[in-house]
């Protein structure tokens, strides 16, 4: 009995490696250059610092899935001077807490698929992870939670919610009972998750895209 729970633990642990191996040579890939994983690691270390968060994607995976038909994911960092940060924070109606970001630019040749960017909103009491990706126009194409730390109101992770914010651009409205539907029960996180995607469209088109 012993010896045979111990050849399922080396097969299981075999059949792991193997999917690891066989990912990581996937990746190779898309993520060819020692910055980009450079990135990727002080953007991942940021997630689930919290002991209780709950994580569900990784920003390497994420990326990986999202841009799987892409030849390369690349990223640009984006510095905000003093003027156009005050600007954004005006648009916003709220404080900036970073004056410094990372896109992520997905591209195939000379053409670019896309964007995104992993940033985090506070909720009722904790931080939530998410993932806004675009377009080469800067149209929301997906938003994801990347990570959620409350105990409750993590409806907001539900297809038919998140689905409100596709084809939303900088000029959309994002008020959470007028343009968005809201969740009983999760207001808040529905209210982080609409300041979020609506900081990311507007940094994306006042910096990538204005400077591209």
């Amino acid at each position: 009995m012993v010896k045979r729970i111990r050849i399922r633990a080396e097969f299981w642990l075999a059949a792991a490696i193997a999917c690891f191996y066989m990912l990581k040579s996937k990746m190779k890939g898309i993520f060819n250059r020692p910055s980009i994983l450079l990135a990727l690691a002080v953007m991942s270390s940021g997630i689930a610092t919290s002991g209780h968060a709950q994580v569900y994607y990784s920003v390497r995976g994420l990326l990986a899935e999202h841009f799987s038909q892409s030849k390369v994911v690349d990223f640009q960092r984006v510095k905000l001077s003093g003027d156009r940060r005050t600007e954004l924070e005006r648009q916003l109606g709220e404080k900036l807490d970073r004056g410094e970001y990372i896109f992520y630019v997905a591209r195939s040749g000379d053409v670019i698929d896309g964007y995104a960017l992993f940033d985090r909103q506070i909720g009722q009491h904790e931080y939530i992870d998410f993932a806004t990706f675009f377009d080469d126009q800067g149209r929301v194409t997906r938003v994801e939670v990347v990570a959620y730390r409350e105990p409750y109101g993590d409806g907001i992770r539900s297809k038919r919610f998140r689905e409100q914010f596709v084809g939303k651009e900088a000029d959309s409205g994002f008020r959470p009972g007028h343009d968005i539907d809201v969740i009983s029960g999760a207001t808040l996180s529905a209210r982080a998750m609409a300041r979020a995607v609506k900081r990311a469209t507007l940094l994306l088109r006042d910096t990538v895209l204005t400077s591209s």
